[in-house]
């Protein structure tokens, strides 16, 4: 469902922006590429992390790991 909704907003976003004639608010290739890839892997690291955190204060506390 994210994945839809952020594509969903991207592209109306670059259409409004063609429609509007103004320039669009993207960063250049090579630099829009890496701001991609660390966002994603930012995102996933964050989500592991998160996790992982969950289950140990979760096994500390006596608690299942919801896993």
């Amino acid at each position: 469902m994210k994945l839809i909704l952020g594509f969903t907003l991207a592209f109306t976003i670059g259409a409004v922006c063609r429609l509007a004639r103004i320039p669009s608010p993207a960063p250049n290739a090579l630099l829009g590429s890496l701001l991609v890839v660390a966002m994603s892997v930012g995102y996933i690291a964050a989500g592991r992390a998160l996790t992982r955190t969950h289950a140990v204060q979760s096994s500390i506390h006596g608690e299942k790991s919801c896993r």
